[in-house]
């Protein structure tokens, strides 16, 4: 027969096991499923020491006390496992919240009434200490504890079944995990049967502590070989079931976890390289290493990788396909900071399709524990991209050859138009002279729209107030006067030349619309700058049309001024619109330009140029 300084002894121990297991996996870090397998831990933790509490106790109204609290303590069991396996097999945010909390609810009920059924014996209807093999309480039940304790061994079973299935039909990568938690589960229900059967000495609840070492290490050999709690969940919670595009999950060994439904409509052989290296399914996410170019082979077997080409059939990276292309055609290198590539490209269903590749490490504890990857399909955005740069191409060609053929001829016309006008000025010559004018601008407004409209690839630090002044040296503004305040002594990134242009065509603007004694403003704005003047303004309904090519109130101009400006704007990534002046007149503002922080010494002061000032 067991004695009882053993048994206390190896319940201790038992306790002191759950301790140290409880302390091991916690940080403040941990994912849900890791919360709740501590929860269950401590629950054996507290429970084994009023086991011994109960044992050890001098006096029957104290061993009573210490039992009540076991049973109200370890009638949680069954609710954290089940919250634990619905949340480790993604069910648990299938559920309503509500339900849940109706769940944890009735236990903190039902674990009330145990802990003070001595004043209302609604629970046990008696206690009494059996003897052997050595003293413990034992508690007869009502016949309300039968209906109040009955959830508690359905949420048993029904722990149970889910994790059978799962290891059943869920992911194979996670068998492993599912196995350890279905083996480190079980021993709970053997231990019930060999309880009520009579073949474990003592109470129920030291018997579910001394056998928690069996479920606590195969747990936590799960834990520690398969990161049971961290990684492959981790991934799902965070980005795996809220992303259309194709998400693949991967160890830092680089062996395929999991992946989403977009990743297998896209890629098919995925399922069936679960646990393997994912350049199997997916060689091209491996980096070009070879000094030619040539990728690497298998990273486990040396054979060159394998590609599958969409229509249930592989073949070897670079082997021509029998419909006479490529099966892959031009991955680029992997990062310092990722071991994947960040683009590649693939031939699938008879056309070859470009993808852009997101790493995300995965860190558990500190270290990089696996890699999440997003495979975005960007064949159509870079088609696009590829057309309008062919577009702005064949835009600038074209105007380039227009003012190039047009200009010899433009001359002719004019210079024979101006020996008439010697000879024999009349009214129609004076009006051919202007439209050639006319003509000679829009060839060379033209040509400034489709060469400034290009996207602006390295920008410098300007100084805001000296390009606004400049351009107004460079422009026939009569009598007109310009007034660059303050605050617009800022530097700000961008391209000189082009932000000039922008100052000479709003001055030109300003100057064609306001008149001869027109003020032209240049200040500051929240992010960016501003050009207005004190002239009659743009009418409400018309300013969204301003900037829109040959868009123009006046007879005799382009209407490209602002459409040019508009071009250079978006070219640096600016906004740009059309707004009315605190006078009156018109206010062109430009927002989301860049500033440098950095105060410009010596020119702080308001500065007036032209008009008296001039």
């Amino acid at each position: 027969m067991v004695s009882e300084t053993v048994y206390v002894g190896v319940v201790a121990l038992s306790t002191a096991l759950a301790v140290a297991v409880a302390v091991w996996l916690w940080n403040e870090e941990m994912n849900l499923q890791g919360q709740l397998f501590v929860g269950i831990v401590g629950v054996y933790a507290v429970s084994g020491l009023l086991v011994i509490g109960e044992l050890l106790a001098p006096w029957r109204s104290w061993m009573f006390a210490m039992f009540n609290f076991e049973a109200a303590l370890t009638g949680f069991l069954p609710l954290l496992w089940f919250l634990l396996i619905l949340e480790y097999t993604g069910y648990l945010r299938r559920i309503p919240r509500p339900a849940v909390y109706a769940l944890v609810g009735w236990n903190v009920v039902v674990g009330v009434l145990e802990i003070t059924n001595p004043t209302h014996d609604l629970i046990w209807s008696g206690y009494a200490v059996a003897t052997s093999p050595f003293p413990h309480v034992q508690a007869e039940g009502t016949a309300l504890a039968a209906v109040v304790l009955l959830p508690g061994s359905i949420l048993y079973y029904a722990a149970v079944a889910l994790l059978g299935a799962h290891l059943l039909v869920g992911p194979r990568v996670a068998r492993k995990q599912t196995a350890a938690l279905l083996v480190g589960y079980l021993p709970t229900f053997a231990i019930f049967t060999l309880w009520f059967g009579g073949a474990v000495p003592g109470p129920l609840t030291g018997a579910l502590v001394i056998g928690s070492p069996l479920i606590l290490g195969v747990v936590a050999w799960a834990v520690f070989r398969h990161q049971l709690f961290d990684l492959a969940p981790l991934a799902r919670e965070s980005v795996l079931e809220v992303l259309d595009d194709a998400v693949v999950v991967v160890d830092r060994d680089r062996r395929l976890l999991d992946y989403n439904a977009a990743a297998v409509e896209t890629f098919g052989a995925l399922p069936d390289h679960e646990g393997e290296p994912v350049e199997r399914p997916l060689p091209e996410l491996r980096p070009v290493d070879g000094p030619d170019g040539d990728r690497d082979g298998d990273p486990v077997t040396g054979d060159a990788p394998v590609v599958d080409r969409g229509d249930g059939t592989a073949a070897a990276v670079g082997e021509p396909d029998p419909r006479g292309d490529p099966t892959e055609v031009a991955p680029s290198n992997g990062t310092d900071d990722s071991p994947f590539v960040s683009t590649f490209t693939r031939f699938e269903d008879g056309e070859v399709r470009e993808y852009d590749v997101t790493v995300s490490p995965l860190e558990v504890r500190g270290s990089v524990a696996g890699y999440t990857l997003v495979l975005r399909d960007v064949t159509e955005r870079r088609q696009h991209v590829r057309d309008l740069e062919q577009q702005t191409t064949q835009l600038e060609q074209f105007a380039g050859r227009l003012s190039h053929d047009l200009r010899n001829p433009l001359n002719v016309a004019f210079g024979r138009v101006e020996l008439a006008r010697e000879r024999h000025d009349d009214e129609h010559l004076a009006t051919a002279s202007d439209a050639l004018e006319r003509i000679e601008g829009i060839v060379d407004d033209t040509l400034t729209l489709a060469r400034e409209g290009q996207t602006i690839d390295e920008l410098e630090r300007v100084d805001l107030a000296t390009v606004a002044r400049d351009a107004w040296e460079t422009v026939d503004t009569g009598e007109a006067e310009l007034v660059v305040e303050p605050d617009a002594g800022v530097r700000i990134y961008a391209d000189a030349t082009r932000l000039q242009s922008v100052f000479e065509n709003c001055y030109r603007n300003c100057v064609e619309h306001g008149g001869a004694s027109v003020t032209v403003t240049v200040e500051r704005c929240d992010d960016g700058f501003v050009v207005a003047d004190d002239g009659p303004g743009v009418p409400a309904d018309e300013r969204e049309q301003v900037f829109e090519y040959a868009y123009s109130s006046d007879d005799d101009g382009t209407g490209l001024g602002l459409a040019i400006v508009e071009a250079i704007a978006r070219a640096h990534g600016w906004a740009v619109e059309m707004a009315e002046s605190d006078s009156g007149g018109a206010r062109v503002v430009f927002s989301g330009v860049e500033t440098v922080e950095t105060p410009i010494a010596g020119d702080g002061g308001r500065v007036v140029v032209g008009g008296a000032d001039n």
